[in-house]
């Protein structure tokens, strides 16, 4: 059986709750869902394996813009800029 995934990513969440101070600013969420997490979660059914079917977008990523007038540091609009098109 083919099991259809998305994964949605609260960014703001996944920064300050898991990434901020870490040396895993740049984590590759991709390979973290398509190696990690989805792997460790396959089901078996009796005789029947289930598998993933990722179809795109398989992980959708959601976050705030940071604002200028918001910003704590001068960088932090540019650094998250360049962030998220590194994601």
């Amino acid at each position: 059986m083919k099991l259809k995934t998305r994964v949605y990513i609260d960014g703001y969440n996944l920064y300050y709750g898991r990434l901020k101070g870490t040396p895993f600013k740049w984590l590759n969420v991709h390979a973290l869902v398509f190696n990690q997490i989805l792997p460790s979660a396959l089901l078996r059914e009796g005789e029947h394996q289930c598998t993933f079917e990722a179809h795109e977008p398989a992980i959708n990523y959601f976050t705030a813009v940071i604002s200028e007038k918001a910003a704590r540091d001068k960088d932090s609009v540019s650094s998250q800029a360049t962030y998220h098109s590194a994601l």
